[in-house]
């Protein structure tokens, strides 16, 4: 049963505004695959997936066909990221005892630690640029502190764009690579994540969300039009909404018992990828939209 739900396709009524989402669902495992990026040509997709006991990053054709594992490590690999050029991806280990960044080579499979001379916290949640000069990552210094930090391809230059006593998570850079948005609860005293742009040097913050649960995981389009994000439903697991770059015209996209989340576009802004719970699991879904 469950190898026909995978094929099926179906549409998905918002329930806010008007437009039709087909989703498909692309992975089928019993282990949980997440954290899905589209890679810049969308032939192929990088996602984590805990399926051999740790976290590994994996790679599969944008069909979902031809699963590849790309790490071997017994320590947890996570959180995939693409360059730019197509032909190497940005991830965190704590293959060195604490989270670390790292860059692989896809055809050679070499991988290099990325040095960042930095504070005691761990680099996470890393995105390059849209020129590839730069990576974005949260800065994790407990559990109740992170704030968004920058530094070059090489992991020099370490520079704060936040700087506050609360949580700040999950960089997604405007495709003119100016400014990021991200979340934060960091004018909510740390009760309740909302969504945030910000340029570079750390003017211009703008909030763009109010809601009293959860707003999160936002992904810029690659047209900068639109911010896909996640939010937490009253009684509910989060769901996939879609609002203007300025945070107007806020629509839900999915409606899902068991919850969505992890929304990154391809780059033609028309599709998204996913990490749903589908029959009993994490998948990597697809969401076509109309």
């Amino acid at each position: 049963m469950k190898f026909l739900y995978l094929i099926s396709l179906f549409f998905i009524l918002c329930t806010t505004g008007i437009c039709q989402v087909k989703e498909t669902i692309l992975t089928n495992h019993s282990a949980s695959d997440r954290y899905a990026n589209y890679s810049p040509d969308g032939k192929l997709i990088v996602f984590e997936s805990d399926r051999n006991g740790s976290w590994d990053i994996y790679l599969m054709n944008s069909d979902g066909k031809s699963v590849k594992r790309l790490t071997l490590h017994d320590k947890d690999d996570r959180r995939p990221s693409w360059h730019p050029s197509g032909k190497s991806i940005l991830f965190e280990s704590d293959r060195m005892g604490q989270f670390e960044l790292f860059k692989m080579d896809i055809p050679s499979g070499r991988v290099d630690w990325i040095d960042i001379k930095r504070p005691d916290g761990d680099p996470i949640f890393a995105r390059y640029s849209p020129d590839g000069s730069k990576i974005a990552f949260s800065f994790k210094e407990s559990d109740d502190k992170a704030n968004i930090a920058i530094v070059n391809k090489k992991g020099k230059g370490f520079k704060l764009v936040t700087d506050n006593d609360f949580r700040s998570f999950y960089p997604s850079w405007s495709p003119d690579g100016k400014s990021i948005v991200f979340f934060s609860r960091h004018e909510t005293n740390n009760n309740d994540d909302e969504i945030y742009t910000i340029n570079l040097d750390g003017t211009g913050m703008t909030r763009l969300t109010n809601w009293p649960k959860h707003n999160f995981c936002p992904s810029w389009s690659s047209d900068g039009a639109k911010i896909a994000y996640v939010t937490s439903m009253d009684d509910r697991r989060p769901e996939i909404y879609i609002m203007d770059a300025d945070g107007q015209n806020a629509m839900r996209i999915t409606n899902n018992e068991d919850g969505d989340t992890l929304p990154f576009w391809s780059k033609d802004s028309k599709k998204l990828l996913i990490t749903g719970y589908r029959n009993g699991s994490f998948e990597i879904c697809e969401l076509l939209i109309n």
